[in-house]
């Protein structure tokens, strides 16, 4: 059952049918058409004060979406407020999943860090059970750096109630993540940075990566000096980087981190 199936199967039929038309301005936001998708939500009628009803819920879900990008977080908070009393009362798993989800988006809008990880675990604890995947992967590159600043806080227990996540389900979070960005760009130039991963402050360059899968197959650093024609000074450099970019104190913690963000296969 994919996630589609499981919403109606917590709801009506109707909040399934109503996501068709609310797709349109979600698409619109990924192109970048900030004032077309802000042109249909008016065009349905959708005010930031409304009291939403359910079966428009993916409507007002795509309003909060473009108050957001139009920098309007605090409007966006209030009305995911009101959807999320909502989805509540009526027990309905899979829109607290999506509302609360926009509400880590809305906090991170605000600058409120904190919040805004906090808001995405309790999204993640009600999302990993069910393997839910693209109702955050599709957020785009804003959902992908807070979900790298989750799995930094989880790694040095900073995020209360981050390590209930499985790092198996953050690590397919990560990968989704990582092939729309790879899908959205394009190829990298030899010796840049490679498309950002949630998890990495910073990407690793593609020198970095190519010493990392050398590292992982158990190459010491003068044989893989002697295969990428550097010095051994180079390569401990590149090792360095690598444990720094990886939070990691040795090579069996940074192929073990690597492998959970996808890095590695």
């Amino acid at each position: 059952m994919d996630e589609a199936e499981r919403a109606g199967a917590s709801g009506s039929v109707a909040g399934v049918i109503n996501s068709v038309p609310a797709q349109r301005a979600r698409l619109l936001l990924l192109q970048g058409d900030l004032e077309a998708a802000a042109s249909w939500t008016s065009s349905r009628g959708l005010n930031p004060g409304d009291e939403p009803d359910y079966p428009r819920e993916p409507e007002y879900l795509a309003l909060a979406r473009v108050l957001i990008a139009q920098d309007r977080p605090g409007q966006a908070l209030e009305l995911l407020g009101r959807l999320h009393t909502s989805a509540t009362a009526q027990g309905r798993t899979g829109s607290l999943i999506e509302i609360l989800a926009l509400r880590a988006l809305g906090l991170a809008a605000q600058r409120d860090g904190t919040a805004a990880v906090a808001a995405l675990t309790e999204a993640l604890k009600l999302a990993s059970p069910q393997g839910y995947i693209r109702v955050f992967a599709d957020e785009g590159p804003a959902m992908s750096n807070l979900l790298g600043r989750l799995i930094a806080a989880q790694r040095t227990g900073q995020s209360a109630g981050a390590d209930e996540i499985p790092l198996g389900y953050l690590g397919r979070l990560a990968r989704a993540a990582r092939q729309d960005a790879a899908g959205a760009a394009p190829p990298s130039p030899a010796g840049t940075h490679q498309a950002a991963v949630p998890g990495l402050i910073e990407p690793l360059s593609s020198r970095e990566a190519k010493v990392l899968q050398l590292m992982a197959a158990g190459r010491p650093n003068k044989e893989i000096a002697e295969e990428l024609v550097v010095a051994i000074s180079t390569v401990k450099k590149h090792v360095t980087h690598i444990f720094e970019k990886l939070g990691a104190a040795n090579r069996t913690q940074a192929t073990a981190r690597a492998r959970e963000l996808g890095l590695l296969p």
